[in-house]
């Protein structure tokens, strides 16, 4: 009699506990958080700052009731990784909804982070007042290597603040619309990075986010050949392969 009253009260806890965990998870939302350069931030092809891919991704996220909580005020236009990095050990600090936030504690309660970087590292020396110097192709492998190791140091860092879904964004070729012998110079470098990024990726259980392919499948995602920032439409494509890449446990709690 007694085994069985134990076994009745056993029962009863572990239903509590359950429901408890079940009431405390169900209404569980995504704290998201958008990182980076003019990508992340939303730099249009017209020089002004509006939606970016994040801002898209927030709301879809938004009209499925999925949504917590989301910033893009820690990414800006013409960040390198060296500037993210000092954000992180300044741990950065900015207002949003009335709130004072720091940089490391946004990263510790995100569920998902997306991350885009690296672009002002890579075209550091032949981006200078929207010029670009031909004659250091020659060198801009090396560069390409030595600007991963702060882009490797940036992405270490990441992991060891936010242990959830971190998603990094490829590199796709921004001269597309400039003269074909440029894009076509520049095509391999693309390559050689977005190989190296997804290692990194690899390296630190992140999610890899291919965009390179459908800004060469479709010219209107970079309407100017004197900007190489995204159209709306070209910012929408981008939060669409950030969206399917979302972990569905994510999506789920």
């Amino acid at each position: 009699m007694k085994r069985r009253y134990k076994l009745l009260l056993g029962f009863i806890i572990t239903g509590i506990i359950l429901i408890g965990i079940f009431i405390s998870t169900k209404d569980k939302k995504i704290y998201y958080l958008s990182l980076g350069d003019s990508l992340a931030a939303g730099q249009t092809p017209y020089n002004t700052i509006d939606k970016s891919y994040g801002d898209y991704v927030s709301e879809y996220l938004k009209d499925r009731n999925l949504l917590e909580f989301y910033t893009k005020k820690f990414s800006k236009s013409g960040y390198r990784s060296i500037d993210l990095l000092s954000d992180l050990k300044n741990n950065k600090e900015i207002n949003e909804y009335g709130k004072k936030i720091t940089l490391k504690h946004a990263l510790i309660k995100a569920d998902v982070v997306t991350v885009s970087i690296g672009s002002n590292d890579l075209f550091y020396k032949l981006n200078i007042g929207n010029e670009f110097d031909l004659d250091d192709f020659d060198d801009i492998y090396i560069y390409v290597d030595q600007s991963f190791k702060d882009i490797n140091k940036l992405l270490y860092e990441l992991r060891k603040s936010c242990k959830e879904q971190i998603m990094v964004l490829g590199f796709y070729n921004p001269f597309t619309s400039f003269s074909s012998n440029l894009s076509n110079m520049v095509e391999p470098v693309i390559i050689y990075a977005n190989n190296k990024m997804q290692e990194l990726t690899k390296k630190y259980n992140m999610t890899y986010v291919d965009v390179h392919d459908m800004f060469l499948a479709n010219e209107s995602y970079l309407p100017s050949k004197f900007e190489i920032h995204p159209t709306k439409e070209g910012y929408k494509a981008m939060s669409k392969r950030v969206i399917n890449l979302i972990d569905k446990k994510t999506l789920a709690k």
